[in-house]
């Protein structure tokens, strides 16, 4: 599992040749190759992936939460919650083109604050590549598989083993925000973002954030996975449908 977290993590690699220019143009940049620079921008997410799924291998079953893999690994039966494939991928239909028409109406409303932000299809190869390997793999290891399972193993710590409904939603909530927030700084490297930017990038990844993780809690860690893998494709299609459709 930290094997597929760190293949997301490599996958960035194609897309951080603007990060290595802006440390280059630093006053006190270090004198190391561009290779050195992308290996060392590498760290922090490969050594957070890694952590969360210590976590989640650790505390996910304890904390009542599913991961088909794992409980493969470990040489136990798919639970029933190993269905429902199909809703998740409607579920995230839904989510991703109720975003992509929020950002297309965004935009229209308040089109000075899109000025250098790309649309949700306007992403290279690499960048989709990215999308589905870090976004739908990577992020859920560290956001669901780590920090929401983390959440509900204290709560039920502190509830001495109960595991009310409020509690699943209350570190779905938490996991989603830091979900949301966890995408500002890659808004800010594309300039400096108006309150316009921030609230829709919080409110939507929020959003999307709520989906996987209530499909983590109800189904499984690889239903939030698909569904946020899934999302990435709708943005891609729905996006210039709806703009077509001049919504």
């Amino acid at each position: 599992m930290g094997g597929l977290g760190l293949l997301g993590v490599l996958s960035l690699v194609p897309g951080l040749g603007a990060a290595v220019e802006q440390i280059r143009h630093l006053p006190d940049a270090p004198p190391v190759s561009d290779t050195a620079l992308i290996a060392l921008l590498l760290v922090q997410p490969a050594v957070l992936v890694l952590i969360a799924v210590a976590i989640g291998v650790l505390l996910a079953e304890r904390a009542g939460l599913v991961s088909i893999l794992l409980r493969r690994i470990r040489g136990k039966a798919a639970p029933e919650a190993a269905g429902g494939w199909l809703n998740a991928l409607i579920l995230a239909g839904i989510a991703g083109t109720v975003a992509a028409l929020a950002d297309l109406t965004l935009r229209r409303l308040s089109p000075g604050s899109f000025t250098h932000i790309p649309r949700l299809d306007d992403v290279p190869l690499s960048g989709r590549i990215t999308a589905l390997l870090y976004g739908g793999v990577t992020e859920e290891l560290m956001i669901r598989f780590g920090l929401m399972t983390l959440l509900v193993w204290l709560g039920m710590r502190a509830l001495r083993g109960r595991r009310p409904r409020g509690l699943v939603w209350i570190a779905i909530a938490l996991a989603a925000l830091a979900f949301a927030a966890g995408h500002l700084p890659a808004l800010m490297s594309l300039g400096p973002p108006d309150e316009v930017l921030i609230l829709r990038t919080l409110a939507l990844n929020g959003l999307l954030g709520l989906v996987y993780g209530w499909l983590y809690a109800s189904r499984s860690l690889e239903h939030a996975m698909l569904a946020h893998m899934a999302t990435h494709a709708v943005f891609w299609t729905a996006t210039p449908l709806l703009s077509a459709l001049g919504l």
